[in-house]
């Protein structure tokens, strides 16, 4: 994972939904960093004590400058750093954003047949892989652009090919350009050589709210399956006053069991009650 102080409660909140789904599994989170103090990391190391974290400042791992914009903040690019940060003897990397909620097992997904490709990962919901091609320069008739939210990554085909380092100058070169920095850059270097995961495993937010999944693909819609990820992709979190997610009950759900729960609920305005309000809402949707 990686992520800078402000979304630290978020990180913890998706650790222990990953923690709760999968019991039996021996975790460990190697967390690319920001700006978070000893105390901060403890807090956030509190949801998960069986697991193994490992802590990295990014300030040596050449992360470009990205000036803020939209829901977006340099954080976005710290899994750029992977490919230096990553233990040695590392052979594959579950990268995980810090706004999910796990909801399965997710050993089921570290067991995906990559199909010897460097990245496996959910296409996105919301781009259009056509527009980018054009834009890009990118063979268009192999066009498909994937969501770099949840990525499923072979770090020594990764390795051999500097394939994030790649990545990071293509943001350092394109930054005032690229809306999506991190998953504009990895779509184009790895663009035709990702595998498919099926969309469970990463349910963005156009997938599940009816208006916007109307006009999707067969393949990115549920139909009727277990999400095994719920990604609150766009500006609307959970933990946003104004926002909505049909979801979002999943989120407090969990933050119930970290250290962040008094304080998300003061800074988001959200107490209980409004925490509960979004439950009984979703029940009357179903």
């Amino acid at each position: 994972m990686g992520f800078d102080d402000r979304y630290a409660p978020h990180a913890a909140v998706a650790i222990r939904s990953i923690v709760a789904t999968s019991p039996a599994a021996h975790l460990r989170f190697t967390v690319l960093y920001e700006g978070i103090s000893d105390a901060r990391r403890k807090q956030v190391q509190s949801v998960a004590p069986e697991a193994e974290f490992r802590w990295i400042d990014v300030g040596s791992l050449g992360i470009p400058d990205y000036s803020s914009r939209e829901h977006f903040s340099r954080a976005i690019l710290f899994r750029l750093g992977l490919e230096s940060a990553a233990p040695e003897k590392c052979r594959k990397i579950l990268y995980i954003d810090t706004d999910v909620i796990c909801t399965r097992d997710i050993r089921e997904l570290w067991d995906t047949d990559m199909g010897g490709r460097p990245l496996a990962a959910v296409e996105d919901s919301f781009v259009d892989p056509d527009a980018f091609a054009q834009v890009w320069g990118v063979e268009p008739n192999q066009a498909s652009y994937f969501n770099s939210g949840v990525l499923l990554i072979d770090i020594e085909a990764v390795r051999r090919e500097k394939g994030f380092q790649r990545a990071i100058d293509f943001v350092a070169q394109h930054a005032a350009d690229v809306r999506f920095a991190d998953q504009d850059a990895l779509n184009f270097v790895f663009w035709g050589r990702w595998t498919r995961l099926d969309a469970i495993w990463n349910v963005q937010r156009h997938m599940v709210i009816p208006s916007l999944s109307a006009g999707l693909a067969p393949r990115l819609r549920l139909n009727g399956k277990a999400p095994g990820i719920v990604h609150f992709t766009g500006p609307d979190k959970p933990w946003i006053l104004a926002g909505y997610h049909p979801w979002a009950w999943l989120y407090w759900r969990v933050l119930r069991k970290t250290a962040f729960a008094r304080e998300i609920r003061k800074s988001s305005g959200i107490g209980r009650i409004g925490a509960a309000r979004l439950l009984v809402r979703w029940l009357h949707s179903r």
